[in-house]
């Protein structure tokens, strides 16, 4: 990544790192996490056959500030995730333990992870669980149900803002017919859940001059520069900041590139229409051959330099960069230049709600515990409800829901292909406890690189088929301002920029549900939100991985906040922010294993085997694989249809 760069002059007290709104919950929190620190590193007595040393585990310090409300304690992985986690890799429940204490109960299914692709398994047998023909527990490693997709809240001078955890935006299918897999797909659960044909924003003031938003936070980026106001910030020859306004529809007039390069990166932008050299599954063959910036700089020619613009964004929706994705998966994306294959597509347009795609969980979690999500069937209590966690594990229920728990073992109870039943093993995550059930079936919802792990009778072919798996980490961060007059005085809701922490940062539209109506006022409280891939061209995609983790995972929570404070100050303090002043708030959503990275021959291996993923999703015994890596994106429709196939499997011999 990019090294830092500090405003000269700029100390922490400038900076606004002793302020104490966004210490206020963090302070008081600190003592719980040294407790939970001191509970971890001298626990091993609960795990007592076990000899491996716990390593030393995060607490408070690194995870920070959460914000308010029902997400504040589940912002991106939470420490007790991360410790229970890092001992499942150093071996520590490699060996069943005595002093697991068996629960008693038998499940017909089990399913691990509450993310999209485990509340579509749910839901497909909502039917059969409705009627009591069968029983159900979901287990989860977070505080909150919904994986990747949920949200955190701040409260500004009396204003709730509610901005995005993680996964972020999905296409409006009543907008326009669904291009595309992921369209089709989204599409299919959108109909399915029952949500609603339009969704409104906020209006402008007729006393503003209206500037062009984003609706999201990601298609911003080149997709919709002719809709957006986005400002470049750019360095003149004395090192100094300038903005560049929309420089895609200005030929990029002010960007530091030589003219044919200028060229090149328009014509990218606009993915002109290119001939096929091939049809069907033949083109997509063709395409996963190589990598994206193979067909950048070989295909179109192009300069390297137009990989490196367009890194960021690809590493935004996958992971990595074009130097180890493959550029089919690109074009699944729709990265410029490989998307002209769609042909014209019409108007993009990308929709999120106020806490992105966890308005599809909280959607799938009022269609099988309604009383989960507090108040009515409609689109506002839905969406920005209260949730109350106190319904999920009613003894009783055909279908429970057990958070904070990490499962650590998943084995037959003998023989995979004649067993009855599975015993799944859990930890959870406060206080180190371990528990263990038994399922009839079990459906892991939660990704390769645990799986491949915990599952202890797993197959050679399967565990040699995750082994072919990377993954890479991702850090999403939103910081509440007192206001935005800066940006607006500057005419812009979006910015890119080229050096320092991260590379660009957004302000939506914010969308009304029900009760929930923020401001759309540039002297009123907003989110900025910010995506940081991690990036090291020249390694192979799991060196990149690697790397990404220990230095996102490395690094604790005042550390970042400072660097966060400065490229803040570097950027718009000319133009009026004051960060002591105005930053109300800043969380971190840390997401270890955040992406899979689909290199050339994910989806169409040239070795005439099958891809890793087929091998996978036969699963074997009792147990199935269902998750969004098996799709080749972690998007939330492809996610729930792999949930959704994986119980399916299973239905036969339950």
């Amino acid at each position: 990544m990019a090294r830092d760069r500090r405003v000269p002059g700029a100390d922490d007290r400038t900076l606004g790192m002793d302020t104490a709104i966004t210490r206020r919950d963090f302070v008081n929190a600190s003592l719980v996490g040294a407790g939970t620190a001191l509970l971890y590193s001298h626990a091993p007595s609960v795990l007592a056959s076990n000899a491996a040393p716990a390593p030393i585990p995060v607490g408070q310090e690194w995870y920070g500030y959460g914000g308010v409300g029902d997400f504040a304690p589940s912002h991106g992985n939470t420490p007790g995730l991360v410790n229970t986690a890092h001992r499942v890799r150093d071996g520590y429940f490699d060996a069943p333990a005595p002093a697991t204490a068996d629960t008693g109960e038998t499940f017909d299914v089990v399913i691990v992870s509450a993310g999209m692709a485990g509340l579509a398994g749910a839901y497909t047998i909502k039917d059969e669980l409705a009627s009591g023909k069968l029983s159900c527990l979901v287990l989860d490693n977070h505080h909150m149900f919904g994986g990747k997709s949920k949200e955190n809240e701040f409260d500004v001078d009396g204003e709730r803002l509610i901005a995005v955890q993680g996964a972020n935006c999905f296409t409006l299918p009543y907008a326009r017919p669904p291009v595309g897999e992921f369209d089709k797909a989204d599409a299919r659960w959108y109909y399915a859940l029952g949500m609603p044909r339009e969704l409104v924003y906020k209006e402008w003031s007729p006393d503003l001059k209206p500037l062009g938003f984003s609706r999201d936070n990601y298609t911003y980026h080149s997709w919709l520069e002719d809709d957006v106001n986005f400002g470049y910030m750019i360095r003149d020859e004395r090192g100094q900041l300038h903005c560049v306004r929309n420089p895609f529809t200005n030929n990029f007039d002010g960007m530091p590139y030589p003219d044919d390069v200028k060229q090149q990166l328009i014509s990218w932008r606009r993915s002109t229409l290119r001939p096929k050299p091939y049809e069907g599954e033949q083109l997509r063959r063709w395409l996963d051959s190589m990598t994206y910036k193979d067909y950048v700089e070989k295909e179109m020619k192009m300069d390297p330099r137009v990989t490196a613009f367009g890194d960021p964004l690809l590493a935004t929706a996958v992971g990595l960069g074009g130097d180890v994705i493959s550029a089919y998966c690109a074009f699944r994306t729709g990265m410029m230049g490989v998307a002209a294959y769609y042909g014209p597509i019409g108007k993009i347009r990308r929709d999120s709600f106020p806490g992105g795609n966890s308005g599809f969980a909280r959607y799938f979690m009022k269609r099988l515990i309604p009383e989960s999500i507090v108040g009515s069937d409609n689109f506002g209590d839905i969406i920005a409800g209260r949730i109350d966690l106190s319904v999920l594990d009613r003894p009783g229920r055909s279908l429970r829901m057990r958070l904070d728990k990490t499962v650590v073992r998943v084995e037959h109870d003998g023989d995979p292909e004649k067993a009855q039943h599975v015993l799944v093993t859990y930890a959870d995550n406060s206080s180190g406890r371990l528990y263990r059930v038994r399922a009839r079936s079990v459906l892991m919802g939660t990704a390769g690189h645990i799986n491949r792990r915990v599952v202890r009778d797993m197959p050679t072919e399967i565990s040699a088929a995750y082994g072919t798996f990377s993954h890479s980490p991702a850090l999403i961060v939103n910081i509440a301002v007192r206001h935005w007059r800066f940006m607006y005085d500057m005419g812009i809701t979006c910015a890119r920029w080229f050096d320092g922490i991260g590379f660009s940062c957004n302000i939506r539209q914010p969308m009304v549900a029900g009760g929930y109506d923020p401001p759309l006022h540039p002297d009123k409280p907003t989110t900025l939100h910010f995506h940081l891939p991690f990036l090291y061209p020249g390694l192979d995609a799991r060196q990149q991985g690697i790397a990404g983790r220990m230095e996102m995972l490395g690094t604790n929570y005042a550390d970042y906040e400072r660097r966060f404070r400065s490229q803040l100050a570097e950027l718009f303090s000319p133009h009026g922010l004051d960060p002591k002043r105005d930053i109300a708030g800043i969380i971190l959503n840390r997401w270890g294993h955040a992406f899979v990275n689909p290199g050339p021959g994910f989806f169409y291996p040239t070795n005439g085997q099958k891809a890793p993923r087929d091998v996978i999703r036969e699963g074997y015994g009792r147990i199935r694989f269902g998750h969004a890596e098996l799709a080749g994106n972690q998007h939330w429709g492809p996610a729930a249809d792999e949930g959704e196939r994986a119980v399916k499997q299973f239905l036969t011999f339950l």
